[in-house]
């Protein structure tokens, strides 16, 4: 037994207990298993989708000098 997603991906049954068990989505039981049972993200289903298609920012590390170096500045051609 497996449910397929919107996106056509087929999701055993053992995966969709354990989305169910962690309270990521949520069956309409109000559907008998044989007729199809709509399955939705929960609320934190939801929040994980969000966090995971943020943007992760990203910022330039700073490099440290080496000791007993000057500043970086440009060098002088003679």
């Amino acid at each position: 037994m497996s449910v397929t997603a919107t996106s056509g991906t087929r999701i055993s049954h053992a995966k969709l207990r354990r989305l169910e068990d962690a309270g990521l989505v949520a069956r309409d039981t109000g559907h008998p298993v044989h007729a199809g049972q709509p399955v939705a993200p929960a609320d934190a289903g939801r929040a994980a989708l969000f966090a995971a298609r943020r943007a992760p920012t990203t910022q330039t590390p700073k490099v440290p000098a080496c000791p007993g170096t000057s500043p970086s500045t440009p060098a002088q051609r003679r």
